[in-house]
């Protein structure tokens, strides 16, 4: 049996990825006769057919799936040979594979990039908003370098690094009954609609594990997969949000949203940088961390203030 080459490793992780083969072939700039001609030689080499119809869906079949496993670990193993013999030849040229946590993506990563990038304008930068969950999952699969989240529990393999502390407060409108009060109570919660961004969330697990922990009844929640719209719904009053206050820092400046502490003692949660342990990680990685390590406490304070 022959074994199957770059290119049709390509062409099967491209098909499936574009959800067929039209889509696939103009990614792969290849006309969709030549794409299935590449398919075709690789069913024949393997002896195996790997993707059936399904109406106009193009499916996986079972020797399918078995090759993507192993085609995903060779392409990304390929992929970062490449890497680091660029690094090799050129050190302050490669890429940066980098995610962070929500709102952390749209306003304190844009500052830290920006001083990165002027250190190194040659560096890819690809940038993905996910929450730590997410993110560890991609860290371990090779597919992310360096990711700031919200502190999970330990985890094997992992380095998470400490860079800062948050407090999370109750979002209100200036009308709501709650705007003149000091603060909110733990089960004063369970009266509103929670608006929330991602109900998998590290956040929303650890606002549910203190509900639970004072014996406070779980609220109502409406998720909203759009980071910018849970304030907006906030502001016409169809619910509260438990968000830092850097997150609504010019809303609360401007008094169209008013933030109040929950509970007695505050609600806090602590971030920090991800990253594989013992991956060796290029210079201007390295120098990424720094300035995480240097300025995201105080982008997080100034927000906050």
């Amino acid at each position: 049996m022959d074994l199957p080459d770059i290119r049709q490793l390509v062409a099967f992780t491209t098909v499936l990825a574009a959800g067929g083969f039209t889509k696939a072939a103009r990614t792969l700039h290849l006309t969709q006769s030549a794409l299935s001609h590449q398919i075709k030689t690789l069913e024949t080499q393997l002896g195996v057919q790997v993707f059936t119809r399904l109406g106009k869906r193009t499916l996986l079949t079972q020797a399918g799936e078995i090759l993507l496993k192993h085609a995903t670990v060779v392409l990304r193993e390929l992929a970062d040979a490449n890497q680091a013999l660029l690094e090799l030849r050129e050190p302050d040229r490669g890429r940066l594979r980098i995610a962070a946590a929500g709102y952390s993506c749209h306003q304190l990563l844009p500052r830290l990039l920006q001083e990165f990038k002027a250190k190194y304008p040659r560096v890819e930068l690809s940038v993905s908003a996910e929450y730590t969950g997410e993110a560890v999952q991609h860290l371990q699969a090779g597919e992310l370098d360096v990711a700031l989240v919200v502190m999970p529990p330990p985890i094997h393999g992992l380095t998470l690094e400490p860079l800062a502390w948050d407090e999370l407060l109750v979002i209100v409108p200036p009308g709501h009954p709650w705007a003149k009060r000091r603060r909110v109570q733990w089960t004063d919660l369970a009266t509103q609609v929670v608006i929330t961004y991602n109900r998998a969330s590290e956040t929303q697990h650890l606002l549910w594990r203190h509900l639970e922990a004072v014996h406070a009844s779980l609220p109502e929640t409406m998720e909203v997969r759009l980071s910018e719209a849970v304030t907006e719904m906030v502001k016409v009053g169809l619910g509260v949000a438990v968000l830092p206050v850097w997150v609504v820092h010019e809303e609360v400046k401007a008094g169209e949203l008013v933030a109040l502490p929950l509970g007695r003692q505050g609600l806090k949660r602590q971030w920090g940088l991800a990253y594989m342990r013992g991956r060796r990680l290029p210079p201007y990685a390295d120098a990424f961390l720094q300035i995480c390590r240097a300025r995201f406490a105080g982008l997080m304070a100034s927000g906050s203030a």
